[in-house]
């Protein structure tokens, strides 16, 4: 079947017109393993053709640049600096390796990327954030590694955040492109400045279990963050990393909310496009990691408060008596109201099941990039790797407006414990319906904030 093929022609920042062009199926993408003899849902890869041949080329959203070696990365041939090249996706499952896209007249890096995953998976090149920035990226990505992940590229995502998240099943998180960051090589040519393109977000990680039949919590107003539970974090959405990867720091921060020991792990290595060498590692597995919005506003709470804003909302509407005569509805908790009503809460994805961790240092490689931002920005603690995302359909708005956007939903038979999208949900009073699948709750009854 001959494919429909869709080109942008977008002016270069050097002065030369990009082409990109590509058809508008999805393109099955190759995973490799989390860990080292781990389960292949980790880091993202297409095929590339390069000199030598055809060989693996990474989808890494975290990765501040776009590379392709020019003689390809199995020769160990010395990297060299940059170019204008071409780069050509093909299909790494299909033995006919058919072209899927053609980035033409683009800014390469002529370098290797480190190994992903384990030792022996060595892409010729990483598809980094500065390309990736000119599509909506559409990532389906399975939590059976039997099943193929892949990728679809589009110039658009029609739908507002309301429209997305009252269809069901979707939460839209914003985030600002964060970068910046100057490249120079170290002969002394001139640097130049990387593009905006990584993909930061708040996250509360290892929150306490909750459900909806425990006993109500009780917040005063003001009380709000005092009842959060879980370590706030910013984490970048790296789809070439395998594992969560977690600064040390943050981890004792971690830790301590778990009541573990910190050196609580197992010794290892982390394969990342970041280093070319191995980075030390200590594998651990956190239970629980509730993923929200990167920008913030005046009141913003903070990733674990609003997780715990949120839950409680929630609770109160999934426990109304639904008009039942003799039964009393709870109300909403004065932290959680405002004028009468419930205040909105925040949409999150919360994804549980022991999710596997890589510790590094925080002089890492990987660490040091993700906050060599100019100028400096809040602190990222982490990668949420492809591993950690499996069982779930993202899509990565880079080009929406005013700001870019994160569209997730959990795959088809998820359970709360693995997989829970949770949109945002308005303010509720006790005047009457509100006509909102809020928590995945329908013909919702009206609460009064308590006394």
């Amino acid at each position: 079947m001959q494919r429909l093929f869709f080109t942008f022609l977008l002016l270069a920042a050097c002065g030369s017109d990009q082409v990109l062009e590509h058809d508008l199926e999805p393109i099955a993408l190759r995973r490799a393993p989390i860990e080292a003899g781990g389960a292949a849902t980790g880091g993202l890869l297409a095929a590339v053709t390069t000199m030598a041949g055809v060989e693996p080329l990474l989808i890494d959203s975290a990765f501040p640049m776009n590379s392709l070696s020019r003689v390809g990365c199995v020769s160990g041939s010395a990297p060299g600096w940059t170019y204008t090249g071409t780069m050509e996706l093909r299909d790494p499952l299909d033995a006919r390796s058919p072209l899927r896209a053609s980035f033409r007249s683009i800014g390469l890096f002529d370098i290797c990327p480190g190994p992903t995953g384990d030792a022996t998976i060595r892409p010729a090149g990483v598809m980094g954030g500065p390309l990736l920035a000119n599509f909506v990226v559409g990532l389906v990505l399975p939590r059976d590694p039997e099943t193929n992940a892949s990728m679809s590229l589009w110039p658009s995502f029609p739908g507002t955040d309301d429209r997305l998240e009252q269809g069901g099943g979707q939460v839209v998180l914003h985030f600002d492109r964060r970068g910046g960051a100057p490249a120079g090589q170290s002969g002394g040519e001139a640097s130049l400045t990387l593009p905006n393109s990584r993909i930061v977000l708040a996250a509360c990680m290892a929150p306490r279990v909750f459900t909806i039949s425990e006993t109500q919590e009780t917040c005063a107003r003001g009380e709000a963050s005092l009842k959060a539970s879980g370590q706030d974090v910013m984490l970048a959405v790296g789809t070439g990393e395998g594992p969560l990867v977690l600064s040390e720091w943050a981890w004792q921060r971690v830790a301590a909310q778990l009541g573990i020991a910190p050196e609580t792990g197992t010794p290892g290595e982390l394969y990342t496009p970041f280093a070319i060498a191995p980075t030390p590692a200590r594998y651990v597995d956190i239970p629980r990691l509730a993923i929200l919005q990167g920008t913030t506003d005046s009141n913003w709470l903070g990733a674990c408060a609003e997780l715990a804003r949120a839950r409680r909302i929630e609770w109160v509407l999934a426990n109304q008596a639904g008009g039942v005569e003799g039964e009393v509805s709870p109300c909403f908790q004065p932290c959680d109201g405002d004028n009468g009503h419930s205040v909105l809460s925040r949409s999150y994805l919360e994804l549980g099941g022991s999710l596997r961790a890589a510790i590094v240092s925080d002089a890492s490689e990987v660490i040091r990039s993700l906050n060599a931002d100019v100028p400096p920005r809040p602190q990222v603690d982490g990668v949420i790797g492809a591993g950690t995302l499996a069982g779930t359909r993202i899509h990565l708005d880079y080009l929406n407006e005013p700001s870019a956007r994160v569209i997730a939903s959990c795959e088809a038979g998820s359970t709360r414990d693995t997989c829970w999208a949770a949109p945002s949900c308005p303010g509720f009073t006790d005047k009457g319906k509100k006509d909102y699948h809020c928590f995945g709750l329908t013909d919702l009854q009206a609460a009064p904030v308590c006394e």
